[in-house]
């Protein structure tokens, strides 16, 4: 790629109109912020600089990864941290141009600091209007239930969130140790849980393989897969998705940061893309990974031959994929129409 061509794919992606559909508020919190909170929270004297924060994000393998996750919980002590997380990473997200965001939060994780799951879910949503007030950028969250922790406080979470379905809340999913804790136990919960009328997603095939994408898709009934990196180990299964359009959150860099890929060029993105299937591009946990929603693409065009307009058939899957209304849905496409009509015209 010549160095002319580079920069300008560097700029057009600056301004692409993107979703994000793969988002942990925990793991997007901006470096700046979260090493304020370990300064200001916790006893910890291997982190001194941002340097120091930035060493300790580095992961040998999936389950090294939540390691680290559990131990940059314990520095969110106040439930009112999650108003201005929220705020912070809706911001970040606004300068890269994204307008809509389905985050995901796991308010189980911060039972041991004592927060409460309705404590937390308020600050977010405080925050997240907050940010759609000063930036325009438009949210939902979707609680992850944690595999770790069981299906009993998984119902007891969707009890104690009903009150904010419609309200801020969007959807549940299922993160954790997918590899140690699979998906069926949870299959009671899921039913609930679209009898209610939350929408329904859960992490499979990322740390586990075909299986646990069929599990996800028949035992829970999810309408997306978050990640699902490990699909193309059954054929069978790549054609259910195709033929089902079930849409794939996948997040390149997080598959490699975690050594779920052992590097950019075997990751199956762009092999689901040519079959067919519902791609979506997402950045899943930024700060740990250190990427951006912006990186996402940048290697999807620099080091995965992704063209231009590739990126805007990505770009509008998010919107198809998304958990808007359908209203929203074509309000939102005609918007980004015109703004990619405009952005091809000024590069083009």
């Amino acid at each position: 790629m010549n160095t002319s061509f580079a920069n300008k794919i560097e700029k057009i992606i600056t301004e692409i109109p993107k979703i994000e559909l793969h988002l942990h508020l925990e793991g997007a919190i901006p470096l700046e912020t979260l090493f304020n909170l370990i300064q200001r929270n916790g006893k910890e004297s291997s982190i001194k600089t941002l340097d120091d924060l930035r060493k300790k994000l580095t992961y040998t393998n999936f389950a090294h990864f939540i390691k680290v996750w559990r131990w940059m919980n314990a520095f969110i002590k106040e439930e009112r941290d999650f108003e201005e997380i929220a705020y912070q990473v809706l911001g970040n997200l606004h300068k890269q141009n994204v307008r809509y965001v389905e985050a995901f939060y796991a308010p189980g994780d911060y039972r041991g600091q004592g927060l409460s799951v309705p404590g937390i879910t308020e600050c977010l949503i405080k925050g997240k209007e907050r940010a759609n007030r000063d930036f325009g950028i438009q949210s939902e969250l979707i609680v992850d239930l944690i595999r770790d922790h069981g299906p009993e406080i998984g119902r007891q979470h969707l009890e104690e969130l009903m009150p904010y379905l419609g309200k801020g809340i969007i959807g549940i999913g299922l993160g954790g140790s997918e590899q140690s804790f699979p998906a069926d136990p949870y299959a009671f919960i899921y039913q609930e849980a679209k009898k209610r009328g939350f929408r329904l997603t859960a992490h499979a095939g990322e740390a586990a393989g075909a299986d646990s994408i069929w599990a996800a898709i028949e035992k829970l009934g999810v309408e997306r897969i978050g990640h699902g990196v490990r699909a193309n180990e059954d054929p069978q299964l790549v054609s259910l998705l195709k033929e089902r359009q079930i849409p794939l959150e996948l997040c390149v860099i997080s598959n490699v940061r975690t050594r779920v890929c052992a590097g950019l060029e075997s990751h199956p993105i762009k092999q689901y893309f040519q079959q067919g299937l519902m791609v979506t591009v997402n950045s899943d946990d930024p700060t740990m990974f250190n990427t951006s929603i912006n990186q996402e693409y940048l290697a999807l065009a620099q080091k995965l031959g992704f063209t231009v307009s590739d990126l805007k058939s990505l770009s509008m899957n998010g919107i198809r994929a998304s958990f808007m209304s359908d209203r929203n849905k074509e309000l939102m496409k005609s918007q980004f129409e015109k703004e990619w009509e405009q952005l091809l015209n000024n590069h083009y």
